[in-house]
């Protein structure tokens, strides 16, 4: 009877032992299910608040620009503005955004003088840093490079001698984040 006695004992220490177990498990589950909601709640709301709240820049900076029908020798070329998030201002065009920048130059120009002369454009970024330049040899130009450029750095383009031009365009395109940009508020 004893022996009985003690076997059922051990049987119900051993059932209060496993209901433990499930306990904790129960209890761990669902401490598991209730962080994984809290974090799915957290990144609803993060996004939602990105939708309600869209950046007020634009995403990148680019611009085109086209010049006047003639080029004159030696001072920037006039070019206004064609279509673009970036501003012409004093013939150039000015930098409020450090990186990376494609540039491209394409038209169909001519020199005005001496049919065999040598005629070259440059686009530069200050006064002393040529960043493409460009020998014509035939009247089509299309050339396309990669500079960095820094803020208050000003792109313009010129001709070594007297030229007229037919759809010359000077195109930028900002390459890297929009990280390292002067704010809107600052530019004029």
């Amino acid at each position: 009877m004893e022996g009985m006695l003690e076997m059922e004992a051990q049987r119900l220490e051993e059932q209060l032992e496993l209901e433990r177990r499930q306990v904790r498990r129960n209890r761990l589950q669902l401490v598991s299910a209730v962080a994984q909601w809290i974090v799915l709640l957290s990144c609803l709301v993060y996004f939602g608040l990105g939708f309600l709240h869209p950046p007020t820049t634009p995403k990148s900076q680019w611009i085109e620009v086209a010049a006047t029908d003639y080029v004159p020798k030696e001072k920037r070329i006039n070019i206004s503005w064609n279509r673009g998030t970036m501003n012409v201002r004093n013939l150039s065009i000015p930098i409020y955004c450090d990186g990376f920048y494609l540039v491209s130059l394409k038209g169909t120009i001519r020199a005005m003088s001496q049919r065999n002369a040598s005629l070259s454009l440059k686009v530069y970024k200050r006064s002393d840093a040529s960043i493409l330049c460009v020998k014509v040899t035939e009247e089509v130009v299309d050339s396309v490079t990669v500079s960095e450029m820094r803020f208050k750095d000003e792109v313009y383009l010129e001709a070594n001698r007297d030229a007229n031009y037919k759809d010359l365009t000077l195109g930028l395109f900002l390459l890297t984040p929009r990280s390292d940009c002067l704010p809107d508020a600052y530019k004029m």
